[in-house]
């Protein structure tokens, strides 16, 4: 248990286009104050190189210029290099280079419309993570690793000064850092796809929790919604027996990663998927919260003790590794 002099201190701010707010507990407020600025300023820095928007931003030439820069900021290249991992491990369901086909169908811009399939097509052409330093068409958008890295690098701050208690919530990407002042688990709510509320309550202690759905951020067509998770094989938005994929692990750029991956392989590869890294142990262990649309909650066995349903459900169930 963590000492009771500890002072509260929770800061808010805005970046990578994401409302965030870093809660710690220190020996004083001043202190505390002073290593949510280091947070803040961190997270900026990672920004000025990630932004696919930034003109100034690495990742902007990058996308912007036919030849790759012969050097890279380390932050650039640790994200690479994880990203070409994660891409080999899911068989692409992670991507990090459909940045053209999603700015084609407006989510980057808000000007939503469907592409012919033709264009879809010519713009796919580019799009093999596995050939980023040969093919100069291809643009980057880490979207959806930036957050859960910025989280891992807030972690490291905190952990450089000493904070043992804390609790980042960068846009819902969570990452709790040891246990609330008083001993207990951190508890964090899993949003409910249909009403907004909260589906199931976890309990963690120095966990990420990242959830990714397609109930936030999408548009509608003739008849047909359009979500901001795209299939990287087709070009198109996914449509899949999934409302979201919650991954709970000690990374967050994992997480994050992670989370998008098993939306894109829908439930029955999802999990198949996690008993084969789980088995082989060639790949940092994780756990899986799965809410399907026919409203089953399915999680991995992991959680188990610590994962309460707040809804009702058609069924619940805890999936064992074979």
């Amino acid at each position: 248990m963590i000492s009771c002099s500890q002072k509260k201190t929770s800061e808010s701010f805005t970046a990578m286009n994401t409302f965030m707010t870093v809660t710690l507990y220190s020996s004083s407020s001043k202190r505390g104050e002073t290593v949510c600025y280091q947070i803040q300023s961190r997270v900026d820095e990672l920004e000025q190189i990630l932004s696919t928007t930034l003109p100034s931003s690495d990742v902007f030439f990058i996308n912007h210029n036919s030849n790759f820069p012969a050097s890279l900021k380390p932050e650039l290249q640790t994200l690479i290099d994880f990203s070409k991992l994660i891409y080999e491990k899911t068989e692409g369901a992670f991507n990090p280079a459909l940045y053209p086909v999603i700015r084609e169908w407006g989510f980057t811009t808000g000007e939503y419309k469907v592409p012919s399939t033709e264009k879809i097509q010519e713009l796919l052409l580019h799009t093999d993570f596995s050939k980023l330093y040969d093919d100069e068409k291809i643009e980057l958008d880490f979207g959806a690793v930036g957050k859960g890295y910025a989280a891992d690098e807030a972690l490291l701050i905190l952990e450089e000064n000493g904070i043992k208690s804390a609790l980042l919530d960068f846009g819902g990407n969570i990452q709790a850092l040891g246990k609330k002042p008083d001993g207990s688990l951190w508890k964090v709510g899993i949003k409910n796809p249909w009403n907004g509320q909260v589906a199931c309550a976890l309990s963690v202690e120095s966990k990420a929790v990242v959830t990714s759905g397609g109930y936030e951020r999408f548009f509608e067509e003739a008849g047909h919604r359009y979500i901001h998770i795209f299939d990287p094989a087709t070009g198109r938005p996914i449509q899949n027996d999934l409302e979201s994929v919650t991954i709970v692990c000690e990374s967050g750029k994992y997480a994050d990663a992670l989370s998008t991956a098993l939306f894109v392989m829908g439930k029955d590869k999802a999990i198949d998927w996690w008993k084969k890294q789980m088995a082989e142990k060639s790949f940092p262990a994780f756990d899986f919260i799965l809410i399907t649309k026919e409203q089953q909650l399915i999680y991995s066995s992991g959680l188990a003790g610590f994962i309460e349903p707040m809804y009702q459900f058609e069924s619940v169930e805890s999936v064992l590794l074979d």
